[in-house]
Order: C-alpha cells, then sequence, then structure tokens
C-alpha cells in the first residue's frame, strides 16, 4: 500500500515538474516504503523550494547521477550516522549537509517532517509567523556550507495553548505536539462523578465544607464509594476511547477541599492536602496499569506531599497559576514558593506535566513583560524532572504580542538554551517590515523596564494596566510607546499588511492608555480635558478607543479579556464612566454617611469613595466600595433642603469572585433625618450565571422633590446562592460613585 501510494504521489511530482521546470542540481531521495508522514514532508519541501528558487525539486526512489542527493527519512542506511540518534528521543532528527549529499533523517516519520521543515527554515531561510502567515526569501542560486547537527528536545511534550494551536502545519513547523495522548484533560471529577446525577441521592460523595455538603466543589476523597465510582466511570469512558494513554482524575477548579474527620485524617497524614489526591490517582492507576492517570498539583492541592509517592504510571500536573513572573522562579526561595514544591515533587517522581501560564489572563490587552523569565523558567523545570510542558496562552484570543511569544516559547521548548534576544530580534525584523525598529524599542523597554523593577514589582496573571503604573506602565514610558507605535504606523502605511500588524500589536498600548488615563489622575494622560465649555472627554481617549474598535471588527480573535469582553462594549463603559465624571454632584457638599458596616478588605476610604469622583473600572481592587455579606445603607445629609429628581450609581458584577448585583435597591427621602419615604425602588437582576465582570449601572429618575436627607440602601443577598460554588459563604457587593441632581 505504501509503495503504491508512493508511487502515485511520484507520478504527480514527476508531472508538475515538466511543467514548471526543475532544478537539475538538486534531487530529492526517499525511500520507495516510506511513510505517509514522511511523503507529506517530501511534498512540503518541494513546495517551499520551489517558493524560494522558483524552480521544482524532482523526487526519486535512487539517487540520479550528476545531481546532489538530499536523503529524506531512513537513516539506516547511513549506520555511521545512525548511532547519533539511538539514544536520542524519538522525536529527534538530523541535518547533514556536505558535498556528497544533504541528510534530513529522524527516528520516524514526524521527525523526518521535523528535520524538512527545520532546513527549510534554517537552510532555505523561510519562517512560518502564523498559521496563516509566512515569509520566503527569493534566492535561485541556494548554496549550502557542510553542516551537522543532532536536534533533540528539551522537552518529550511540547504544547502551546495560542491560536495557531489547532493548525498542523503549524505544530509540525515548530515541532509542537497537541493533546491528542489524552481521553479526559484536567477538572474531571465533575465529569466522572456529575453532581446532577449523583448529588441528589448520594450528597455525602461531595465535600463537606462549613456543615454544607457542595455539589460545586470537590469530591470526599476518604469515602471508598467515591474511589470505586471514579475507578467504574473511568473505566466505561475508557472503553470509548481505548487507544488515549493519559486519563486525568483530577480536582475540579475551584477551592473547598472536603472537611469531613476522614478527609482531614489523610491531610494531617500526608502533611497536605495533595497526599489524599495523590493516594486517588494511585488507586486507580492501579486498576488501569497500561494507563497514565493524571492528577492536578494546583492551588491548594501545590504541595508536595509526605508517606506518599506517585505510582510509576501517576503523572503530576503541576501549575503556575499564582507565580509572579517579575523574576525568574527559581529567584524565590521561600518557604512554600512554587520553586520549593517543584524541587519536593521532582525528588518524588519523575513524572511530571509542567502547566505555565504565559499571559495576563484578566485582560488580554494588557502589556505582559515576562519575555526575560520565559527561558530561565523552562531551563529550571527541566533541571527538575519534568518532561512535559503545556504553555497556556491565550488560546483562541489575541494577546499582547502574541506572535512572537509563541514563536519564542516553541523555540524553547525543543531547546531551552536558544538565544531569545536574537530570535526575537530576527521575528520582530522579519514580522514587522519597516516598522520593525519601533516595536523592538517597545518591547525591549517594557523588558528593560520590568527587570528594573523586578525586586518590587508584581507581575501576576490577573492585573490591569494601572496595577504598573510604577514600573513598565509609567506616564512617561506610555508617552514613549504611544510615539512608537505611531510612528510604526507611518513607516508601513504604504503595505497594508505591515499595517495591520501594527495596528493589532498596538492594542495593548491603546488600550493600557485609557484605562489608566480613565482610572488614574496623571497629568500628561488626563481622560477630561479644560475647555470653555467645562469638562469635556479627552478627543485623544475617543480616538484610540475608536481606533481599537475598528479593528475589532476586523478580527474574532480581539476582546479584553478571557471572559471575552468585547472592545465595543468597554468602549461603551468607558464612554458612560466619563460622563457621569462630568456630571455635576449635589453630593459634593453634602455630609455622606455610610450607615451599614463596609469592607477594608479593599481599603478605599470609606464613605469618601462615593463621591470623590474615582469611578470603578471592571476590577473591584479599585475605586469600589465594598459590603461583605451585608446590606449597603448611605445617608447623605444636603445641610438644607435641595431640588433632586435623579439618583445614579454603579454596582460590580463579578460572580467567580463572589461578587453579586444587589437584590433590591431603594431610594429615599426624608426631612428630618428620622422618617423616610420610599421615592424609587429596583431590583437587581442575578439571573445572569456567566462569569464575564460587568459594571451595571442603575439610574432612578423622578419628578423633581425638595429635600434635605437622602437614603441609598442596596440589599445583599449575604450569602452565595446554592447553584454557586460559595454557597454558603458571603457574598459581596460593591458600589461606586453616587450622583444626585
Amino acid at each position: 500500500m505504501k509503495k503504491i501510494l508512493f508511487l502515485l504521489v511520484a507520478v504527480i511530482l514527476f508531472q508538475s515538474c515538466d511543467n514548471l521546470g526543475f532544478d537539475k542540481r538538486y534531487t530529492i531521495v526517499v525511500d520507495e516504503n516510506a511513510d505517509t508522514l514522511t511523503i507529506r514532508g517530501v511534498r512540503q519541501l518541494q513546495h517551499y523550494w520551489e517558493e524560494v528558487t522558483g524552480k521544482n525539486l524532482m523526487a526519486s526512489v535512487k539517487k540520479i547521477p550528476g545531481r546532489t542527493p538530499i536523503y529524506i527519512g531512513n537513516i539506516k542506511r547511513f549506520p555511521r550516522l545512525e548511532k547519533y540518534l539511538k539514544p536520542a528521543n524519538e522525536k529527534a532528527f538530523l541535518i547533514s549537509v556536505n558535498d556528497t549529499g544533504i541528510i534530513l533523517s529522524g527516528k520516524k516519520g514526524i521527525a523526518n517532517i521535523y528535520a524538512i521543515n527545520t532546513f527549510i527554515e534554517e537552510k532555505l531561510g523561510c519562517i512560518k509567523f502564523t498559521s496563516t502567515e509566512e515569509y520566503c526569501p527569493k534566492n535561485n542560486k541556494v548554496r549550502f556550507k557542510n553542516f551537522f547537527k543532532v536536534y533533540n528536545p528539551s522537552f518529550s511534550l511540547r504544547v502551546l495553548y495560542f491560536a495557531d494551536r489547532n493548525n498542523r502545519d503549524f505544530r509540525e513547523w515548530y515541532k509542537l505536539d497537541d493533546l491528542s495522548i489524552w481521553g479526559m484533560y484536567v477538572h474531571t471529577f465533575n465529569k466522572l462523578i456529575p453532581p446532577s446525577k449523583y448529588y441528589k441521592a448520594h450528597p455525602e460523595y461531595y465535600s463537606l465544607v462549613k456543615g454544607r455538603r457542595l455539589q460545586d466543589a470537590q469530591l470526599c476523597l476518604s469515602n471508598p464509594e467515591v474511589v470505586n465510582l471514579l475507578i467504574k466511570n473511568l473505566g466505561d469512558t475508557i472503553k470509548k476511547n481505548p487507544s488515549k494513554k493519559y486519563w486525568s482524575v483530577s480536582q475540579n477548579d475551584t477551592y473547598n477541599p472536603c472537611e469531613c474527620d476522614n478527609c482531614k485524617k489523610l491531610y494531617k497524614k500526608y502533611g497536605s492536602y495533595s497526599g489524599a489526591y495523590v493516594q486517588v490517582a494511585n488507586k486507580v492507576a492501579e486498576a488501569y496499569p497500561d494507563k497514565i492517570i493524571s492528577t492536578l498539583a494546583y492551588q491548594f492541592t501545590r504541595k508536595a506531599p509526605e508517606n506518599i509517592k506517585p505510582d510509576s504510571n501517576t503523572n503530576i500536573m503541576l501549575c503556575t497559576i499564582e507565580c509572579s513572573r517579575n523574576k525568574p522562579l527559581e529567584e524565590n526561595k521561600n518557604i512554600g514558593s512554587f520553586a520549593g514544591d517543584l524541587k519536593k515533587w521532582s525528588t518524588l517522581t519523575h513524572n511530571i506535566y509542567l502547566w505555565d501560564y504565559v499571559v495576563q489572563f484578566k485582560n488580554l490587552l494588557t502589556p505582559f513583560p515576562n519575555f526575560p523569565v520565559l527561558k530561565p523558567n523552562l531551563q529550571f523545570f527541566k533541571a527538575h524532572n519534568v518532561d512535559m510542558v503545556f504553555e497556556q496562552g491565550s488560546g483562541g484570543s489575541w494577546s499582547d504580542l502574541m506572535e512572537l511569544k509563541q514563536y519564542l516559547l516553541a523555540k524553547l521548548l525543543w531547546d531551552v538554551n536558544a538565544n531569545t534576544d536574537s530570535l526575537a530580534a530576527h521575528f520582530i525584523n522579519a514580522y514587522y517590515g519597516d516598522a520593525a525598529k519601533y516595536v523592538l524599542n517597545y518591547y525591549h523597554t517594557m523588558n528593560r523596564n520590568m527587570v528594573k523593577n523586578a525586586n518590587s514589582e508584581t507581575l501576576g496573571i490577573y492585573g490591569f494596566p494601572s496595577d504598573y503604573t510604577d514600573s513598565f506602565l509609567k506616564p512617561e514610558l506610555m508617552e514613549q510607546y504611544l510615539a512608537y507605535m505611531d510612528s510604526a504606523e507611518k513607516a508601513v502605511a504604504y503595505d497594508s499588511v505591515y499595517l495591520r500588524r501594527v495596528k493589532r500589536v498596538r492594542l495593548p498600548v491603546d488600550f493600557s492608555w485609557v484605562d489608566i488615563a480613565v482610572n488614574n489622575d496623571f497629568k500628561t494622560m488626563p481622560a477630561l480635558i479644560s475647555t470653555e465649555n467645562g469638562k469635556e472627554i479627552n478627543p485623544l481617549i475617543i480616538r484610540l478607543l475608536n481606533s481599537m474598535e475598528a479593528y475589532e471588527k476586523t478580527d474574532n480573535r480581539i476582546s479584553i479579556n478571557e471572559r471575552k469582553l468585547s472592545i465595543k462594549d468597554y468602549k461603551k463603559f468607558v464612554i458612560n464612566l466619563l460622563q457621569r465624571k462630568i456630571k455635576p454632584n449635589k453630593l459634593k457638599d453634602a455630609d455622606v454617611k455610610v450607615i451599614s458596616q463596609y469592607s477594608n478588605t479593599y481599603p478605599v476610604g470609606g464613605a469618601k469613595a462615593l463621591t470623590d469622583n474615582l469611578l470603578g473600572p471592571m476590577d473591584f481592587h479599585h475605586n469600589w466600595l465594598g459590603f461583605h455579606g451585608t446590606d449597603m445603607v448611605v445617608v447623605a445629609d444636603f445641610k438644607k433642603p435641595v431640588e433632586i429628581s435623579e439618583v445614579e450609581m454603579n454596582f460590580l458584577k463579578a460572580v467567580n469572585s463572589w461578587v453579586f448585583l444587589p437584590v433590591d435597591i431603594k431610594i429615599e427621602i426624608s426631612d428630618d433625618g428620622k422618617n423616610y419615604r420610599l421615592l424609587k425602588a429596583q431590583k437587581g437582576d442575578n439571573s445572569d450565571r456567566s462569569y464575564l465582570v460587568k459594571s451595571v449601572p442603575f439610574k432612578f429618575n423622578f419628578k423633581p422633590v425638595k429635600t434635605r436627607f437622602l437614603r441609598v440602601t442596596a440589599l445583599s443577598m449575604k450569602t452565595c446562592p446554592d447553584w454557586h460554588r460559595g454557597f454558603g459563604n458571603p457574598s459581596w457587593i460593591f458600589t461606586d460613585e453616587i450622583i444626585v441632581n
């Protein structure tokens, strides 16, 4: 069958040679029994050879006299070279170039493709930017210097979770893997023992938390029925995909481990939560010895256990989610640090899958200069028994400098010692053309200032531009970045391809400028400007928002964050917020008091926060006054009767952070501050259970009325509802500026 397939391909190739003219200096030589992957690699080489030289490359099963052979695959025909591959990884390959010929060969078909693509990139000069963009130089007189190298991967499994992850050609070009070996992949407790099926009859299967059995939490791992059910239900699932090797039996994506007495005994016995999870994974692994059972070391289970080791077919998926990227992970030597946890796990097992996070998830369009730590972190992983790496990028969404980041990570996953400085310069120069020097300035200035402030800055994956205004997003640097991007656009205005790339790479700069201007009071970055008519929105803010929205319409990968907040909706939020800041507010001169107990967990000045003209962004950490498990009651004394006809404020919705809208809001007035009458009321709609963060406006209009006292009451649900993972725990409400006119 293989021979027939090859002969069919060969016929096609020779026919194309007659039409296009072929290169008489070189001929591909490939085994007549070559597998389909190798044949596909041959076609790949022919395609790019033609792109570069303008000529077709003939393929043959034999060497043709007078022509330099390019041998593809079948390393066994070169015994003196085969020895170099024998001790290497199964996907290793070698490239040999000398006067007698070129050899592109790996240990198996996929490695042959890797060899071919590496030759195309390194020797023909082609580069694949993304799954849809590439560059090939034109050179009809290619010449090659003598060369020999064995390419052996630093990690046996290399996965990038970016927009190009599903494109086979892109993965093969950069020698990346997909997740096809996995039958079930992370956070599987609710999949294996779904609450919808078992909770009503068996609440004892689920976590006991503060005296309640929660269905949106974890499992009760000390319950033998739970372990047996995990084994049974996993077995039923394996039968549907018996060829899959890796199966995750792992905690749900939340906290709330079981607090029953028997589970507590397990935690004590093993010195950490993780011990109980490893124990269960080992039992499942014992039931399926021909499979690899993976469990998470994630958040509350990250700490390695005592008195237990993962079995040989138990995989530990260790995650860096809480870590700061301000400096290399290994430099944090504190007790309980990630570095300490990895070192401990590496003494227990060599079967570690490292799940790393490399973008800013809270705001995908926030600049995230973690480039200086990418290489040292991967080198650290490699040095401590990590052989599989999953780099979680922005998935199908675009994020700051995404194309460059996935390029550098792909190179480092194959070779942790790759020169990232030269690679970054090579990519940026090729990708941005005449705009490259400005993009390089942006890239280097950000990285340099991140490193400069590494001892005082925290670079977590859940931040906002305003968090970094004392380091790499200082106002003076923002001015530089904006100037770089303006110059970059002008430099490539003549070319629609380069211009589109520049418009995309500047999105984080424009977003950061707007977000910092709106949420801070920097003189050089005003959100509002003074005119003869009073305060107005800075035209630069409008221009940047319009530019961002215009680009978003052309690219469905663009969103503000991982919850898919659109630029269009963000623009509405910003303009609404700024218009509220411009509005006069009769509370400015009133005596405002918060009667109920507000929280100082996120201090904003108490009652002052409701009249300081600092409005809340899409983040409860800034400018929002919070109430934890209590209602909000605010009383304003205007000191004398005033006429009012409108009251407005915003409340935050952030369900994933236990932040809900008020159940009911009441606007009341009084002449004496004791006897109040209801003026208006509105219920909050908490039916939306999505995790999309929203700032929800509440506006009350009524006929003009005179009053001295105003009372605003927002009734909280006080505890998280029964459908929420925080069921029974105090919930939050957050409000920002109250405006009265």
